[in-house]
């Protein structure tokens, strides 16, 4: 019996000797990959200070989900804090505890175009692949409303601690990390001065673009949305082929399907995208009228619902 608990004992221990082992070979993986410096240069324009602005960039905040994640109030929500994941969730972006006080313009433009920090490292889950083409006018707006944001009075997620859980869901998915797996640094230098709002489609495609991040690039929906656990709709042609532009207007406008509907908040940023002008509304509803009609069946369909 003695013997037999011994061998046991070498046993178990050199199964933990391994795991041990492997666990540490995955951290310096992990720090490897997923922490390594990145270079970016960082073009720098003028962050505007009127009102108009900062009251637009409050709107934009909400049409390209920023407060999805970060919160209403952009303070941070923690998603988990667990001994195998560790303690982590998207930033508090007040000046309030755990958050970015002392953020430069650089820093803003950095982080919300190339989803780099300050500290040079990727940051996780930081789609900056869908803000990349930005405009000026457009992220100086965004930019110049956080800037204004008050302190929280709650503290924004730690963000200091990760387990191996969180390094293999971040490595796995290249959403994870766009930094280093989304994004050509070098390619997105410039930032966007166009394009022109008379050129009405090409308008209605640069103010479509934050639509892509729960439609899909080809805007024929998702049969899941992990963050949201829901599928997302099919807005091709192919869906909306009943739709007039009236019921885009309100749908955008009043959060109401042709079929009466409520789309909920949580789900769909109406509210701000309701406060675009009716030239830009009317520009999106173009563009998406000039997409091809792409079925997906595993996305939701409106094809029943009256126009």
């Amino acid at each position: 019996m003695k013997r037999f608990m011994k061998w046991l004992g070498i046993l178990l221990g050199g199964i933990l000797g391994i795991a041990l082992i492997g666990l540490l070979g995955y951290y310096i993986y992990w720090l490897t990959q997923a922490r390594r410096t990145i270079e970016v240069d960082v073009t720098a324009i003028e962050i505007p200070t009127d009102q108009a602005s900062i009251e637009r960039g409050k709107i934009l905040v909400e049409i390209v989900r920023c407060t999805e994640c970060h919160g209403k109030d952009l303070s941070g929500v923690l998603w988990t804090d667990h001994m195998l994941t560790g303690a982590f969730g998207p930033t508090n972006l007040t000046p309030g505890e755990n958050g970015i006080s002392g953020y430069t313009d650089e820093d803003y433009i950095r982080a919300i175009r190339h989803g780099v920090g300050r500290d040079g490292k990727a940051l996780i889950y930081m789609p900056s692949n869908f803000y990349s083409d930005l405009n000026q006018s457009d992220l100086g707006d965004i930019i110049a409303y956080m800037k204004t944001l008050p302190p929280s009075s709650q503290p924004g997620p730690p963000n200091g601690r990760t387990g191996p859980y969180l390094w293999n869901f971040v490595l796995k998915n290249p959403q994870g990390l766009p930094a280093i797996k989304m994004i050509d640094h070098k390619a997105i230098a410039a930032i966007p001065v166009g394009p022109d709002p008379n050129d009405i489609l090409a308008y209605g495609e640069y103010l479509a673009l934050p639509c892509k991040s729960c439609h899909g690039d080809d805007f024929a929906g998702r049969p899941l949305l992990e963050r949201l656990r829901v599928p997302s709709p099919n807005i091709t042609p192919y869906n909306l082929d009943t739709w007039t532009e009236e019921v885009f207007f309100t749908a955008m406008r009043e959060g109401i399907l042709p079929d009466g509907t409520f789309i909920p908040q949580s789900l769909m940023p109406w509210e701000a995208i309701g406060q675009l002008t009716d030239d830009e509304l009317h520009a999106i509803w173009v563009y998406l009228q000039s997409l091809p009609a792409v079925a997906n069946e595993d996305a939701i369909s409106y094809q029943n619902s009256d126009g």
